[in-house]
């Protein structure tokens, strides 16, 4: 009773145990499941951190740049805006002097037309000649009647001008003034010429008589290039003076003046233009295909605009550079905080690393036990399945080859064998097979061997249900019957022997001083 009590304890006791061994795993497995829950929270938390601060460093970067931009192009308008008005403003003082000089010179005409001398009033006044190239009367017929240049009288208004340099490309000193020395010395010159072209505009009043006569006056203005060079507008600016009625540039200054297009009323800037008195537009005037940030303002009481560009690189320079600094402040920055966020994840991952190590280290363990034991189990079964296979191969009366997916043969039975009445070689093809066969006369005399062959084998491979006939081992008929399998190849079934035969045992080894000669391994058997 005592050791039958003693027994039963020992097996309590180790079925405890193992109870409490196979509890431990889950509790081990769920403690690292909670740190590395816990790792990967760290982790997470961290990068959500970084990334948030890296977006905030480039958010506030980018709206930063923005009111930059936007600031700079403000006081980029407002200058540009000043100087059209300035010129604008200048314009209209110069055509106000010749509306005056022309008002006087008409009054003195209406009281005594044979007391003026155009010649004579030029002396008298230097103010008009210095914004006009010419001071003309003319007849009802255009024909110039008196001129302040001589060589005009008698030539119409237009052709009288046709060798002047209004609308020939001129060049200017850096204060706006001719220097005819200086222009000489260009390449020495310190400061780099302006260029300029004009084009004749004319102001003209009518006179009381006779009916029809004219009096006019060309302007071209000095102060526009004295106000460009003031300007300082950068690199390839532009100044023109524009009719508003026609959409003709009259006046051009800077490097558009060396190959200007001179009508720009189909361009978007002109229709801005003629709708208001002044404003600010980006993009292309059509003077030179040039995208700028233009200014314009209406001369007053006159159809003219006075156009100011300058480049949209040389208006955004400053821009460009307080935002190339600021992206690279904002660069370092994420790259430091992305640095520290990396160091503190990889010393997460380092420790998650070591655990989730030891861990897969267990679980293969485990894992190789487990396949060890099913190798063994399945190596067992394999080997009596095969010795099943096998002792059914051998004592089946049928005869069965299998063929690969190549129509060449790789296994067979000794049925087949005895039956098939050649010999077998592996690798040997269907019609191979076939062909010996009828060399052999098995499928009848006087036939025709090759198309015999190919009737056969279609037969088999197709799978016909007939088969084909042939003499057996001990003249009965046998029939030859092929089995297509899916996954490739096929297998040949010789049906109808008569006697079983068991196959013979295989030959004992030879004894001799030679060492053996390794045999090839044995054939695999068929696998169904």
């Amino acid at each position: 009773m005592s050791d039958t009590f003693k027994r039963r304890r020992r097996r309590t006791g180790s079925t405890s145990a193992r109870y409490r061994a196979s509890q431990l795993v889950p509790a081990e497995s769920s403690r690292s499941g909670r740190i590395g829950r816990a790792e990967l929270a760290a982790a997470g938390a961290v990068a959500i951190v970084a990334v948030a601060l890296s977006i905030l460093i480039w958010i506030v970067t980018i709206r930063a740049v923005q009111e930059q931009e936007t600031e700079i192009l403000d006081r980029a308008e407002q200058s540009l805006t000043a100087q059209a008005s300035t010129m604008a403003e200048t314009i209209g003082n110069e055509l106000l002097l010749i509306d005056q000089s022309l008002t006087i010179i008409q009054s003195a005409w209406k009281a005594d037309s044979e007391s003026v001398n155009l010649t004579k009033w030029q002396k008298e006044m230097p103010a008009l000649t210095a914004v006009s190239d010419d001071l003309f009367i003319c007849d009802d017929t255009h024909i110039i009647r008196q001129d302040i240049l001589p060589q005009a009288v008698g030539q119409g208004v237009g052709s009288a001008y046709v060798t002047f340099p209004h609308g020939s490309l001129e060049q200017f000193e850096s204060d706006g003034t001719k220097d005819r020395e200086s222009l000489l010395l260009q390449g020495e010159a310190t400061s780099v010429p302006m260029e300029a072209r004009q084009f004749l505009v004319y102001i003209v009043r009518q006179l009381d008589h006779p009916k029809g006569w004219l009096l006019g006056a060309s302007y071209r203005s000095a102060e526009i290039t004295k106000l460009f060079a003031a300007a300082a507008l950068g690199v390839n600016p532009v100044v023109a003076l524009v009719d508003t009625q026609r959409g003709v540039v009259q006046s051009v200054v800077g490097p558009a003046a060396r190959h200007p297009r001179t009508d720009i009323s189909k361009m978007p800037l002109f229709d801005i233009m003629t709708r208001s008195a002044s404003g600010t537009w980006i993009g292309n005037a059509g003077i030179d295909g040039t995208e700028r940030l233009h200014a314009f303002h209406r001369v007053a009481n006159r159809n003219m605009i006075v156009l100011v560009g300058q480049t949209m690189t040389e208006t955004m320079a400053p821009a460009d550079s307080l935002a190339n600094g600021s992206r690279a402040l904002a660069f370092v920055a994420t790259a430091l905080v992305l640095a520290i966020g990396g160091l503190v994840l990889w010393e997460l991952y380092t420790v998650r690393a070591t655990v989730r190590q030891q861990r897969v280290f267990d679980r293969n363990r485990k894992e190789l036990e487990r396949l060890r034991l099913e190798e063994t189990s399945n190596v067992s079964k394999s080997q009596l399945n095969s010795a099943r296979l096998q002792t059914v191969l051998t004592s089946v009366a049928d005869g069965i080859a299998l063929f690969d997916s190549g129509f060449r043969l790789a296994q067979w039975n000794y049925p087949f064998v005895r039956a098939i009445g050649i010999e077998l070689r592996r690798d040997m093809p269907l019609d191979a097979l076939l062909r010996d066969q009828a060399r052999l006369g098995l499928f009848g005399a006087a036939i025709d061997i090759e198309a015999e062959v190919n009737r056969r084998a279609d037969l088999l491979r197709t799978g016909d249900i007939g088969g084909v006939p042939q003499p057996g081992p001990d003249g009965e008929t046998l029939t030859l019957r092929g089995l297509p399998v899916a996954e490739g190849g096929f297998i040949l079934l010789l049906n109808g022997i008569a006697n079983w035969e068991p196959a013979p045992p295989p030959a004992p080894p030879m004894e001799t001083n030679e060492p053996a000669t390794p045999q090839p391994p044995a054939a695999a058997p068929i696998e169904w």
